[in-house]
């Protein structure tokens, strides 16, 4: 199992990906787990989630992008495609997915970032769905080299032509994660 682990981790270092995170956060409303790449660091980045949300909705997204530092900010634009099962007509949707991270370090806390993480899907990149939007808001943190933590805000909606919009998430988390 550990030459597993350290193929895996030569094939991403190769790609140019410095540290990975297993992680979980939830809130009122929702769990997520989640494997994806260091968060700040410049350099390819890469996300994998499965979302259990009120109203029986479930979302798994996976992302790639390209981390850009901007002096102390971190700029991250990137793609994904998603499955969702979002409790509108009880049937599964999917489609593509675009959107931005931007982290700023916190310079007098040490190892803190603000950050705020939007993605949207219009109709043209759907199926059986109008649109999906995503935001999230928070502090990220990492005391030790092994763990990050985060708290926030985050929000789900999706759509069908001619219903309101459905709110899947839409409240606090927080959330922890063991880097290696």
């Amino acid at each position: 199992m550990k030459s597993q682990y350290f193929a895996m981790g030569l094939l991403l270092a190769s790609a140019g990906v410095n540290a990975q995170e297993i992680g979980v956060k939830g809130g009122s409303d929702f769990f997520a787990a989640a494997i994806n790449s260091q968060k700040t660091a410049p350099g390819l980045q890469y996300g994998v989630e499965y979302v259990k949300a009120k109203h029986q909705s479930e979302l798994l997204d996976a992302n790639l992008g390209y981390g850009v530092a901007v002096g102390e900010l971190r700029v991250v634009p990137r793609v994904g495609l998603f499955w969702a099962e979002l409790n509108h007509d009880k049937t599964s949707s999917y489609g593509v997915n675009a959107g931005i991270r931007a982290m700023a370090p916190l310079p007098q806390a040490r190892h803190t970032w603000l950050y705020f993480d939007f993605s949207m899907s219009p109709n043209i990149g759907n199926y059986k769905l109008d649109h999906l939007h995503q935001f999230e808001a928070g502090v990220y943190y990492q005391p030790a080299h092994w763990l990050t933590l985060s708290s926030g805000y985050r929000y789900l909606g999706s759509g069908l032509h001619g219903h309101t919009t459905q709110h899947a998430i839409d409240g606090l988390f927080m959330g922890a994660a063991w880097r290696f």
